[in-house]
């Protein structure tokens, strides 16, 4: 059977290209986006009866139990479960991790009915922000608090509207922050990006 990403063309490829915005020579980016590509992304809709059952059942298929707490993103190694709401969760790993069974045949075939599934690998894409800019730069296109005691600290989760388009913010430390879009606002979403990004000297990187 052929890989599913063999298939798989970025939203992204040819719009988001690699290079420097306003850096002066030898200075550091004070923002840098990177899209990352290649990423197996499922959600999970448990039934509420059995969110708990659910949630150990995907531990068991991936490595990671999801939280029943509100805005909160677990992560062992390359995959992580982010909430996305009550009994609701969003699956995100390299599509490299899986060495048997790719992400969506692994929890399907651990969970058999126990939730509903669907597979946003194509649907979604991710661009990652970091540097020391980030925080301001978030918070031209958003009204949540981004100061370091605010309400994204590292390990969680917010569902938001960023640059008027609908996101998913997933914290990974004090300096990085994993952007989620739906594919069709893509183009959109990292033309707001990097334009609100510039003022403060902006690396597109490659994609990872």
């Amino acid at each position: 059977m052929a890989d599913r990403a063999e298939f798989r063309r970025s939203a992204l490829e040819g719009q988001l290209v690699p290079g420097e915005l306003n850096i002066a020579p030898g200075a550091e980016p004070g923002v840098t986006v990177t899209e990352r590509r290649a990423l197996a992304i499922v959600q999970v809709d448990a039934w509420p009866e059995i969110a708990e059952e659910t949630a150990e059942a995907v531990a068991k298929a991936v490595g990671v139990h999801p939280s029943l707490e509100p805005l909160t993103a677990v992560q062992a190694g390359e995959t992580a479960a982010l909430w996305l709401g009550p009994e609701r969760w969003q699956i995100v790993e390299p599509e490299s991790a899986r060495r048997i069974l790719p992400l969506f045949d692994a929890l399907n075939e651990t969970l058999e009915g126990q939730a509903v599934l669907t597979d946003q690998g194509h649907g979604r894409v991710c661009l990652r922000l970091s540097g020391p800019a980030h925080r301001t730069v978030l918070a031209k296109g958003c009204t949540l608090d981004f100061d370091p005691d605010g309400e994204l600290d590292p390990g969680r989760v917010a569902n938001t509207r960023l640059g008027h388009m609908a996101a998913t913010l997933h914290r990974l430390d004090e300096e990085t922050v994993d952007l989620y879009v739906a594919r069709s606002y893509a183009v959109s979403f990292a033309e707001w990006l990097v334009h609100a990004a510039a003022e403060y000297g902006c690396r597109v990187a490659e994609p990872a």
